[in-house]
C-alpha cells in the first residue's frame, strides 16, 4: 500500500488536518505566548541595570505589549479556527519583536541585540508546533524584514552578523517544522485509521453501532443535530436471509450483506449515516429529512435492492420508518422496528412508516 502524504488530501481534508494539529497544541501554544510575554516584560529589569536607574525611558515599549496580549487571550477563548489563531500567534510574536526594537532604540547600549534574537528564534520554534509549515516559514521570514526595518532606526553595528545568524536559523527551524509536521501527519493518519476501525463494520465498511456515541450528546440527552431539524430513521431487514445462509452458505450470505450495504450507501446522501445494526439489519439515520422524503427514499432503496443483481440470489428488504423527536434515540429505533415488523407481517418487500401506518391503526 502506497504511503499517504498530505498533498494527497483534498483541500477540505487538509484543513481538517491543520485544525487537528492546532487543537492538539492549542494549550501549549497559549502557554508559549504567555511565557514569551512574561520573559519580554522581565527585560525591564535589564533595562534598569543598563540605565543605572528606574528605566522610565523603556517603560512604555515594555508595558504596552500587555494590551495586544490581553486581546490575544480573549481571542483564544472565543475563536477556534486555526487560520485566525495561528495568524494571531505570529502577530503577537512580531509585536514583541517590534516592541523590543523600540526599547533597543532607547537603550544606550545595544550589544544585547543578537542574544535577544536567539530568544526570538526559540519562540518561533515553539510557535511552529501548532502552525502549518507554510504559515511558519512565511512568519519566520518576516523576522529578516523586521531586522531590515529596525536597522533604519537603530543602526546596528553588527548588521551583517544579525543576518548571518538569523538566516541559517530561519532555514534550520523551517526544516525542523517540516519534519515535525510530517511526524504529526503520521500520528494523525494512524489515529484516524484507529477511529475508523472503531466505528466501521469490518465486513461491509458502513458504520457500526459505535458511531452513535459520536452523534449522541449524553449531557443534553439527545442526538447532536439541531432540535428543529427533521431526523428520519430507517430500520432495514433482509427478507428470508436465513434461507440464503441455509441454501448458499454463510460466505455467500456475507456477499449478499455486503452488496446490500453498498446499495444503501450509494443511494443515500453523504450526510446520512448507514449503520449495520445487526446480522442482516441496517439502520439509516437521515438528518434534515422529513417523513415524506424518508418514505420516498425508502421506497427507492427497496426497489434498488429488488432490481439489483448481487451475484447470489434475488433479494428483497423490508423497511420501517420512524421520526426522531428528541430524547433517547432508542425509542425512535423501537418505533422503526415495530414498523419494520409490520412490513414483514404484511408480506415483506415493502415500506411501513410508524407515523403514517401504525399510529393510524
Amino acid at each position: 500500500m502506497d504511503k499517504i502524504v498530505l498533498r494527497d488530501f483534498s483541500k477540505e481534508e487538509q484543513k481538517k488536518f491543520f485544525q487537528s494539529k492546532y487543537d492538539y497544541y492549542k494549550k501549549f501554544n497559549m502557554r508559549m505566548v504567555t511565557v514569551a510575554v512574561l520573559a519580554y516584560l522581565s527585560f525591564f529589569i535589564t533595562d534598569c541595570s543598563i540605565f543605572g536607574h528606574f528605566a522610565y525611558e523603556t517603560l512604555l515599549p515594555r508595558a504596552i505589549v500587555i494590551v495586544p496580549f490581553f486581546v490575544y487571550v480573549i481571542l483564544t477563548k472565543k475563536v477556534t479556527d486555526y487560520r485566525v489563531m495561528v495568524f494571531a500567534t505570529y502577530l503577537m510574536i512580531h509585536i514583541i519583536i517590534w516592541c523590543t526594537d523600540w526599547a533597543t532604540y532607547l537603550l544606550p547600549d545595544r550589544q544585547f541585540a543578537i542574544p535577544g534574537m536567539i530568544i526570538m528564534n526559540i519562540i518561533f520554534v515553539c510557535a511552529g508546533f501548532s502552525a502549518p509549515f507554510l504559515y511558519s516559514m512565511i512568519a519566520h521570514m518576516f523576522l529578516i524584514v523586521d531586522i531590515a526595518v529596525a536597522n533604519i532606526f537603530i543602526q546596528y553595528e553588527n548588521l551583517e552578523m544579525m543576518y548571518l545568524f538569523n538566516l541559517p536559523c530561519v532555514l534550520a527551524i523551517g526544516a525542523m517544522h517540516y519534519m515535525m509536521q510530517g511526524v504529526y501527519f503520521e500520528h494523525y493518519v494512524a489515529k484516524d485509521s484507529l477511529k475508523q476501525l472503531a466505528v466501521r463494520d469490518q465486513l461491509t465498511g458502513v458504520y457500526n453501532r459505535n458511531i452513535l456515541k459520536e452523534i449522541y450528546d449524553a449531557s443534553a440527552g439527545r442526538l447532536v443535530f439541531a432540535p428543529d431539524l427533521s431526523v428520519s430513521m430507517l430500520l432495514i431487514d433482509i427478507d428470508f436471509f436465513k434461507k440464503v445462509n441455509d441454501e448458499f452458505g454463510h460466505e455467500d450470505g456475507d456477499k449478499v450483506i455486503v452488496h446490500i450495504a453498498n446499495t444503501l450507501r450509494s443511494n443515500v446522501r453523504a450526510t446520512d449515516y448507514v449503520i449495520r445494526w445487526g446480522g442482516e439489519e441496517f439502520l439509516i439515520i437521515m438528518p434534515g429529512c422529513p417523513s415524506e422524503q424518508a418514505i420516498r427514499i425508502a421506497g427507492m432503496l427497496r426497489e434498488k435492492v429488488e432490481q439489483s443483481d448481487n451475484g447470489i440470489c434475488k433479494t428483497t428488504i423490508s423497511i420501517g420508518i420512524a421520526m426522531y423527536g428528541g430524547g433517547d434515540y432508542h425509542d425512535t429505533i423501537k418505533n422503526a422496528d415495530d414498523a419494520m415488523y409490520m412490513a414483514k407481517n404484511n408480506g415483506r418487500n415493502q415500506v411501513v412508516s410508524f407515523e403514517e401506518d401504525l399510529k393510524n391503526n
